[in-house]
């Protein structure tokens, strides 16, 4: 970044370098016609100066420099060198007035830490072109005066200039290192688009440009940017800056950056100064998707809006839009808790509640085997809510990380057969082998119960247990032959509340137990999971064999 005492390159620089090659140009030509008319050679020759201004004005726009000063230099040079060689003493006074205007404007493009030297040559220069005609004290006075004059009118546009310097370099501070993505965008020709339609009698535009993306999409590529700041090459991921700056490409648009000019195009054309609208489904150079706020400003000058120079800035939300939607599915899935619950938790209720009464009242005909039947369904039922609650303290712990297990040497085989005997009796169980493994003994019964459930509640009809070995794993299956779940079904199977598809009209909700028991299964140095053979659903409890005792010497 240029200091504070060194000029900053100004757009249109190049054009007045072009408008001094061209008035140079037609000094030159007026010298020829001054010969002709007057026969004085000395014109002709006079016109070889502002020629050579013209094509050193003309080469240093080619070659891609187009600096002013140097310029305004050797055409001041050129103007006091034929002064002296030509002797025409009416040219001489003349051209004091275009000395004096070149000093004055060379001052704007001279850097500050030569302003000084810059305004005392010059005006010693015009001193002594003004005084060589005759050593009078009226010529010394006008001479002193003149350089006087120029002094002053070039110190004072330095000193307008070197405030538009820092003006400018403040800015371009703030513009470079403003922490949300800057763009400076010309819009100057989609301005001129936008007008023509609305001349064209294009009522709302709104509903044309939504009907006509096509049309967005060129007005779009008008876009000419001409100058980002750090935080927009981080955002777009972009390489360099080259990648962003110049006319947007037709082709990259995507469908939301798309919708994002039309409510800019709208600020054109309903004269506004600002508009902020969101840019959802844009892309970075990459192709990483992100959503931002954007906020389009053009300045007003002369009363009319600035379109040549926009400033877009573009807000990253991409988080903070993904921070909402887990925030929205955590809502739903504490709706999700309430409603699996009410739903586990009502249906033994209900039952133990309804028994009870009947039970209570004093006037039902219940015998002594009635009663010992309605007291066992009861205290099933009161075991099944006591299961509910315990897995949901499960997961409350797990979530808040304190869930606790007591690992210690089991026969998982010896596990299975109890829980069997409670809630699955007529269920085969096939001991292929009972090897020992380092459990809870309450946490493996609790997934083994949730498994046999979970079969008999969404599984086929048969279902079977095996107890194997697989490697150095012991393995626990609960199979049944209900029908295989989809990919997706299987990817949400164990997440909390989750629910799968079955079938194209059946609709299985899995509530808890699959996810507390694979959180179980996990915190035991083991896992849960699901498979389907083609003929039967396999959820495999996984646990690690324990290591066999060092024989005694």
């Amino acid at each position: 970044m240029s200091s504070a005492t060194d000029p900053i390159p100004l757009a249109g620089e190049r054009t007045l370098v072009w408008f001094v090659a061209a008035l140079s140009a037609a000094t030159s030509i007026m010298y020829v016609l001054a010969g002709w008319r007057s026969g004085d050679l000395r014109f002709v020759a006079g016109a070889i100066g502002p020629a050579l201004v013209a094509l050193l004005g003309v080469t240093s726009v080619r070659i891609g420099k187009g600096r002013l000063l140097p310029i305004l230099l050797v055409a001041s040079a050129v103007i006091v060198i034929e002064n002296q060689l030509l002797g025409i003493e009416d040219i001489a006074n003349t051209s004091a007035i275009p000395l004096a205007i070149i000093a004055v404007a060379g001052a704007f493009f001279v850097p500050g830490r030569w302003v000084a030297a810059y305004t005392a040559g010059y005006a010693g220069a015009l001193f002594v072109s003004r005084y060589q005609w005759s050593h009078n004290d009226t010529e010394l006075l006008q001479a002193t005066i003149a350089a006087a004059s120029v002094a002053i009118g070039a110190l004072l546009v330095a000193w307008v200039r070197r405030g538009f310097d820092e003006r400018e370099q403040r800015f371009q501070s703030l513009f470079q290192t403003a922490p949300v993505s800057m763009w400076q965008e010309d819009f100057s020709q989609v301005g001129a688009q936008i007008a023509a339609l609305t001349d064209s009698g294009i009522g709302d535009l709104v509903e044309y440009f939504n009907s006509n993306p096509e049309e967005v999409r060129r007005l779009a590529a008008l876009v000419r940017v001409k100058e980002v700041n750090d935080a927009a090459l981080a955002l777009t991921e972009a390489p360099g800056r080259d990648v962003l700056i110049g006319r947007f490409s037709m082709d990259t648009f995507s469908r939301g950056a798309l919708e994002s000019f039309i409510p800019q195009f709208m600020a054109i054309a309903d004269d506004r100064e600002s508009v902020s609208t969101e840019l959802n489904g844009g892309l970075t150079v990459t192709g990483r998707p992100i959503e931002a706020i954007l906020v389009w400003s053009a300045p007003r000058v002369d009363g009319a809006l600035d379109l040549g120079n926009v400033t877009v800035a573009i807000v990253d939300i991409t988080r903070q839009r993904e921070v909402e939607r887990e925030l929205h599915g955590l809502l739903n899935t504490k709706d999700q808790l309430v409603a699996t619950i009410s739903h586990e938790i009502r249906t033994p209720l209900t039952a133990v509640v309804g028994i009870a009464e009947e039970l209570r009242d004093p006037r039902s005909a219940i015998d002594e085997a009635e009663r010992e039947e309605l007291l066992g369904i009861i205290a099933e039922q009161s075991l099944e809510v006591s299961r509910i609650v315990e897995d949901l303290l499960v997961v409350a712990r797990s979530d808040a990380g304190n869930l606790v297990v007591d690992p210690q040497p089991i026969k998982l085989g010896e596990e299975a057969l109890k829980v069997m005997a409670t809630i699955g009796r007529d269920i085969p169980i096939e001991i292929e082998s009972d090897t020992t493994v380092v459990a809870d003994p309450q946490r493996v019964r609790q997934i083994l119960r949730n498994l046999v459930s979970n079969a008999k509640r969404y599984g086929g009809p048969k279902i079977r247990v095996v107890v194997g070995q697989e490697g150095t794993r012991s393995v626990v299956e609960v199979r049944d032959n209900g029908d295989s779940l989809p990919p997706a079904g299987r990817a949400v199977v164990f997440e909390p509340y989750g629910r799968s598809d079955k079938g194209e009209n059946s609709v299985v909700s899995v509530g808890l137990g699959l996810t507390v028991s694979r959180r179980l299964a996990r915190h035991m140095g083991g896992d849960l999971t699901y498979d389907h053979d083609g003929h039967e659903a396999i959820f495999a409890l996984t646990l690690a064999t324990a290591p066999r005792p060092v024989p005694a010497v």
